[in-house]
């Protein structure tokens, strides 16, 4: 939907755009190019997969709809047919080597994942369960093969980060600097007892807290919105310490109401069409403001 954007306090002071001129493509240029630590495995190099339920026909399902489809009208489809997927992971038992195929239900993140590794999987031509199987080993682990649970993307930061090197969207740069250290599973290890490399995860918090990240501050997301389009990724910035982000989903206009469809934890269910400020609105205590990344 194209929306007329003037120029909107901090929005127009950082960016000065005006009209629907494409963000990423003022940010595309300044992208850094793919670093020697993205993941690329080879089929012959994916882990074991465990694959729950009818998953299989969902995955060939979204990429049938993908076709002739710009992302964002894929998206607002996919999110629509997703209305009611039960809320979980299905990882119970899951061994840290293999892979996870989970489209019978889905939580905030692994919804994401599977959103953008079906995406990526179109994108390249391997439209098959062996294609979204190598684009979410990518979309999900730092390293993979093995697939340690400490190789995971467990912070959105990191995967925010990894997903605009490789290519696959921009972290958008609206609102203020987040300058929040980042430690939350580190001093948390009790919830967290599979993982052994605790001087690698250490080493990732302290990489991702120099990292440069923005968010939009709640009180002024109203006047940010006209910037956001559909499809984008939109993430949660909890005031809990330590933590980068609680919640994610996926941005679409629906008329001039601004929603998001994500899997919601109190519904237990994935849920199309929220709206997003009375979202925000209701968590004023626990949300500071959100961040967005835009898939490409």
């Amino acid at each position: 939907m194209k929306r007329e954007v003037g120029v909107l306090g901090l929005a127009g002071l950082i960016l000065g755009l005006r009209g629907e001129k494409s963000l990423s493509c003022c940010i595309v240029s300044s992208l850094p190019q793919v670093s020697a630590d993205t993941p690329s495995v080879s089929s012959a190099q994916l882990p074991p997969l465990r694959i729950i339920g009818t998953t299989s026909e969902r995955i060939m399902e979204a990429l049938q709809l993908h076709e002739g489809q710009a992302y964002a009208d894929w998206v607002r489809q996919l999110s629509k047919r997703w209305q009611g997927i039960p809320y979980g992971s299905g990882g119970n038992g899951l061994g840290p080597d293999e892979l996870l195929l989970n489209l019978n239900q889905v939580d905030c993140m692994t919804a994401i994942e599977n959103l953008l590794a079906l995406h990526q999987a179109y994108i390249v031509g391997t439209k098959n369960i062996q294609g979204f199987a190598k684009a979410l080993v990518a979309v999900r682990y730092q390293a993979a093969p093995p697939c340690r649970w400490e190789d995971r993307y467990h912070y959105l930061t990191h995967a925010f980060t990894k997903w605009e090197r490789m290519g696959w969207g921009v972290w958008l740069p609206l609102g203020l600097p987040d300058n929040r250290p980042i430690h939350y599973i580190s001093q948390n290890p009790q919830k967290y007892r599979g993982f052994k490399d605790w001087v690698y995860i250490r080493s990732v918090e302290r990489e991702l807290t120099t990292r440069t990240r923005y968010y939009i501050p709640s009180a002024l997301v109203r006047e940010w919105l006209p910037m956001l389009r559909d499809g984008d990724f939109v993430a949660f910035i909890p005031s809990q310490e330590g933590l980068d982000v609680s919640h994610v989903g996926v941005f679409l206009w629906e008329g001039e109401r601004a929603t998001f469809s994500h899997a919601s934890l109190s519904a237990r269910k994935w849920v199309h069409g929220e709206d997003l400020c009375a979202y925000l609105d209701r968590r004023r205590d626990k949300i500071k403001g959100i961040t967005v990344f835009r898939p490409f």
